[in-house]
């Protein structure tokens, strides 16, 4: 074997830790094509007519996957490629991508997000030696998504140079095709958003492609997180279908909300919420809504009350913030977590010397990370009538150990801070006052980034979300879009539409992954699945390693 191109060593590589056989093609995965196939087959339709007319008699075949790989269109000049390539599993529904087949002209494209030729010798299944090709991305004019990949393949040890710049041509005219749907498609959504904005009464939204419209009541009515929950909830509606539910507002109370996908069109959508004309319009507020307001409200209940607190939720979710909340000044604070630093008999005697003399507050941090014996202690302080108030902040009750939960269980009052995941309806708000925290004029989200970051798990809740308002800082002033979001956080649309087992499960899938270092056979075994079910699962939960 020669010496492999940089591009292509580097793709050897990433199949080698997939745990592919160079010497055995795998069993054929059959995939439902992706949502967006249809659009890609009509736009390349009449291009690939023109190439299997250009191509007569050169002995090449076509091949057009669509963004997860799977072949949607074939096209060969004889019989006799047609057989070689079916030979090899190559068959309308499969999937070709990189971590199944190895380095190839379709799914390494679609790994490196360019084109790439792959001479004979250069694929990592020997049975696919016998091919030379080249692929290249097609990307949506609109989204600058990859789309697909469109393919040539010949029979030759080497591909010829000549297939670049004639398959970089079909692919604009492709791209061109995508761009001309993008627009029809976003006319018939203003077309369908004028009609249903005559009627009175009614606040109208109609999303598109490209495009985003409301009318009057509806800019009074909904807020941006609503703009988000809108477009979740049309994700699974096929065209042409409608449907009325409770919509429940950012702002808070419920509507009627009438849902209309868009006849036409790949994802446009009307929306029409009632609104009654004797009722004041639904005002803006700039104060945090649903759970927060909920947390804050009942911190203030506190201030007033005696008898100790315990503030419990996730790391990063605010336990801190909320425990001086509930308290009032002077609170002096020490860190549970410090005790093996410190030593049992130090860490006590510090705490107790400012129990007999210092403030009627004492903040205990991470109390749950605190030896048995220690939490024995704190009980018994919590306990006495004449002591200082304490407030203690810790993990949910459900993670700790027992001994944790019975001090929890002595305290006046239990307040659950809730994990940002559980606030996603709240994010521009949060947005907002974060940004005043970090001494910067707001942060504006524009949909797309709002959409992104609404995907988010955000498993280090507040303090994750303000390192990543904190990276797009050069961006103060700005409309942030989805671009100049840090790339971890440029999530994939379907995300939002998971349920719980499903974001549980690719959590799981995720964390397998990252424990074996991306060897995709290391991780099924982690997990108790086979290869072909990962690799499933990875395309189904759309999981970018």
């Amino acid at each position: 074997m020669h010496t492999l191109r940089p591009e292509i060593e580097l793709s050897w590589k990433r199949s080698q830790l997939s745990g592919i056989d160079p010497a055995r093609v795998p069993e054929p995965t059959l995939l439902d094509p992706s949502d967006s196939a249809g659009r890609l087959l009509r736009a390349a339709r009449p291009v690939l007519d023109d190439l299997r007319i250009q191509l007569a008699g050169t002995e090449c075949g076509i091949l057009l996957v669509d963004r997860n790989c799977c072949v949607v269109s074939r096209m060969f000049d004889s019989d006799a490629m047609r057989s070689a390539m079916e030979d090899v599993g190559v068959l309308p529904g499969v999937a070709l991508s990189e971590e199944t087949y190895g380095t190839n002209a379709l799914g390494t494209p679609l790994e490196v997000r360019q084109g790439l030729i792959v001479h004979g010798d250069e694929h990592f299944l020997e049975p696919f030696r016998q091919f030379s090709c080249y692929g290249h991305p097609i990307v949506h004019p609109v989204t600058r998504r990859i789309e697909g990949i469109l393919d040539i393949t010949s029979t030759e040890k080497t591909a010829n140079p000549l297939f670049v710049p004639f398959l970089a041509r079909a692919v604009r005219d492709i791209e061109a095709r995508l761009l001309e749907g993008a627009r029809e498609s976003d006319r018939r959504v203003v077309d369908a958003f004028q009609i249903a904005a005559r009627q009175r009464g009614v606040a109208v939204a109609a999303m598109g492609q490209d495009v985003m419209l409301t009318n009057k009541a509806a800019v009074e009515l909904l807020e941006p997180g609503d703009h988000v929950a809108l477009r979740a909830l049309v994700e699974d509606m096929p065209p042409g279908e409608s449907r009325t539910l409770d919509f429940a507002l950012s702002s808070g109370g419920y509507t009627e909300l009438r849902i209309s996908r868009v006849a036409g069109t790949e994802s446009g959508a009307l929306f029409l919420l009632d609104v009654d004309e004797t009722r004041a319009p639904v005002r803006r507020r700039a104060t945090l809504q649903d759970a927060t307001s909920r947390l804050r409200s009942r911190l203030a209940e506190l201030r007033s009350s005696t008898g100790s607190i315990a503030i419990l939720g996730e790391a990063g979710s605010g336990r801190s913030w909320a425990a001086r909340e509930c308290a009032a000044d002077p609170m002096w604070a020490i860190d549970a977590a410090h005790v093996v630093a410190e030593g049992e008999r130090n860490w006590s005697a510090r705490l107790l010397e400012h129990v007999e003399t210092g403030p009627e507050h004492v903040l205990i941090e991470h109390v749950d990370l605190a030896p048995d014996s220690i939490l024995a202690l704190l009980a018994s302080l919590a306990s006495r009538v004449d002591g200082p108030r304490f407030v203690f902040t810790a993990d949910p009750a459900d993670t700790v150990r027992p001994a944790a939960r019975e001090l929890f269980a002595r305290c006046g009052a239990q307040v659950t801070v809730p994990a940002l995941r559980q606030r996603i309806r709240e994010l521009p708000a949060l947005v907002a006052a974060l940004s005043t925290e970090l001494g910067r004029s707001e942060i504006r989200l524009g949909p797309s980034a709002l959409a992104a970051l609404s995907e988010h798990t955000w498993p280090g809740n507040l303090v994750e979300l303000r390192a990543v308002l904190s990276a797009i800082s050069d961006k103060e002033g700005a409309m942030i879009r989805v671009e100049d979001l840090p790339e971890p956080y440029r999530a994939p649309a379907r995300v939002a539409r998971l349920g719980g087992r499903e974001r549980a499960e690719r959590e799981a899938i995720i964390e397998a992954l990252q424990e074996s270092g991306g060897n995709k056979v290391h991780a099924s075994a982690l997990l108790g699945i086979s290869r072909t079910t990962l690799y499933s699962r990875i395309r189904a939960l759309d999981i970018k390693m």
